[in-house]
């Protein structure tokens, strides 16, 4: 149970937290089931191993144009010694498969002209395949007509590598994806190549997202009439990162900072919504209990830590709520201030502007998390990728995130930054660590002929969003080092959390 007056947390600590509560709700997560086409199912993540259920390709097919044969009846031909064709039908990809009599003809042997994916001619004595071919460049036409093509050939056809053995590719049983797997769109080829039409997936992570000031104006709300408020950035943001990753978010508008309607606005939606995770940002105080705090008290919610050794970071929260059937829901003296929000003063900057989604279909509760984030947009963006992320993962049965490993570069934007901003301590670091911190700073991964580098940005501002959309990812300087020179190797994160 969280006490105001624990330290801080370390981020190794926080991460194990968020990872055990989340394993511990995961299987009950996984018990929705949710069956999808085969073309739908791009992002989300498997319920139960998928093996193949044939093998395939389920036929000997043609992999070269030319001419299905005998082998033993053409193996002889040379230059001098040349073999003549008779060309007894055409078969391509799809086609039923031809009976031909190997009856040799005035010194001709029999064969069908064949396209690539098509099945082997078999022979009608005997049943037995076709297996060679002939390639269409090796033979020469020499008449057609009323007796029909007639072709020469003088060398040895091709018994090797001229088809696709059947079972080649998968066999039956081979494991194609494993439990817990993100479905990426090579998975889809895979599993079409097999005969698979739809896949049980875990249900989407519901998410809702709401922006927390008195400050804040929504950006769904007329901009010109609301002077000296600052936009909404994080809550569009979150939303869309959260969406980015496969999962289902719901962006809810902002809301001021006043503890009985933030109380008020996350009862309603755990009774009526049914989100499986809520993030707010802003309205977070770091010394005296902030609204969101306050509203998980009277919600009657379990806050697990505040407050990481993480930078970008701040104030942040991590709690969990109870379910709506719980009975531990507490009546909360808001309500009325809610409505008059929620309903005719749609046009304060205070109020909640976005129309409340249709109730979802329940499917199997868990109880719901809750993160708090900085207000600062940068800050907010690095607590929800390295705090929130991972629990969405381990929520869904996925493993623990890997770093790529990179060599970090230093470019003459980033030394004259330092240098135009005096910038103290290790000269030869390009980023400087911390005894107490995990440090992270937005960057640029790039890729040389020689392997990846990664450039961090020339400022590191949080509240200017510049710098950060010229960034596609996150280099982290672990807790306890001094920092990382140019040319050493170092631990980056995406963006965006992969899937695969």
């Amino acid at each position: 149970m969280y006490n105001m007056y624990n330290s801080i947390t370390s981020f190794e600590d926080a991460r194990k937290i968020i990872n055990d509560i989340a394993v511990e709700r995961a299987a009950r997560f996984a018990q929705d089931e949710d069956v999808r086409p085969l073309d739908e199912v791009v992002g989300r993540t498997v319920r139960e191993n998928l093996d193949s259920p044939i093998s395939t390709p389920t036929f000997d097919s043609v992999a070269i144009e030319g001419y299905a044969v005998i082998a033993s009846l053409v193996s002889y031909a040379t230059p001098q010694r040349p073999v003549k064709l008779r060309v007894m039908g055409i078969m391509t990809a799809g086609d039923r498969v031809l009976e031909i009599d190997d009856t040799i003809y005035d010194g001709m042997v029999c064969c069908v002209e064949v396209e690539v994916g098509a099945a082997f001619p078999t022979i009608k004595s005997s049943g037995q395949a076709f297996d060679a071919i002939v390639p269409r460049e090796h033979a020469t036409i020499v008449a057609e007509g009323g007796s029909g093509r007639i072709l020469q050939v003088d060398r040895m056809p091709l018994t090797s590598w001229h088809k696709r053995i059947a079972g080649s590719d998968f066999r039956e049983g081979d494991r194609i994806l494993d439990k817990g797997t993100s479905i990426a769109p090579k998975y889809v080829l895979a599993l079409a190549s097999v005969g698979v039409q739809q896949v049980s997936v875990t249900r989407q992570v519901r998410v809702g997202v709401v922006s927390i000031g008195s400050e804040l104006v929504s950006t769904i709300v007329d901009q010109h009439s609301l002077r000296y408020k600052i936009p909404d950035a994080n809550g569009p943001y979150l939303t869309a990162a959260v969406r980015e990753t496969g999962e289902d978010a719901v962006y809810l508008g902002s809301l001021p900072d006043n503890a009985d309607v933030v109380t008020a606005f996350i009862r309603d939606k755990l009774e009526n919504d049914h989100f499986d995770v809520f993030i707010t940002t802003g309205g977070l105080a770091t010394r005296t209990p902030d609204c969101v705090e306050t509203a998980i008290r009277n919600l009657a919610g379990n806050i697990h830590f505040q407050n990481v050794a993480i930078q970008p970071g701040g104030s942040l929260l991590f709690a969990s709520l109870p379910e709506s059937d719980s009975g531990l829901l507490k009546h909360s003296p808001s309500s009325n201030y809610y409505g008059s929000i929620h309903g005719s003063n749609k046009s304060s900057p205070n109020s909640w502007s976005q129309s409340p989604p249709k109730p979802r279909a329940r499917g199997t509760t868990i109880q719901p998390a809750i993160f708090s984030l900085p207000g600062s947009p940068i800050a907010s963006a690095c607590c929800f990728r390295f705090l929130v992320t991972p629990y969405i993962r381990a929520l869904i049965g996925m493993q623990p995130e890997q770093a790529i490993l990179a060599k970090v570069a230093i470019t003459n934007a980033t030394a004259n930054y330092r240098q135009d901003h005096s910038m103290t301590g290790h000269d030869e670091l390009v980023v400087d660590g911390s005894n107490d911190y995990d440090i992270f700073r937005h960057a640029v991964l790039k890729s040389h002929y020689d392997g990846v580098s990664v450039e961090i940005a020339k400022e590191t501002t949080m509240s200017k969003a510049s710098p950060f959309a010229s960034s596609n990812c996150w280099l982290h300087v672990p807790r306890g080092h001094v920092g990382i020179q140019h040319g050493e190797a170092a631990s980056i994160f995406p963006f965006c959390s992969p899937k695969s």
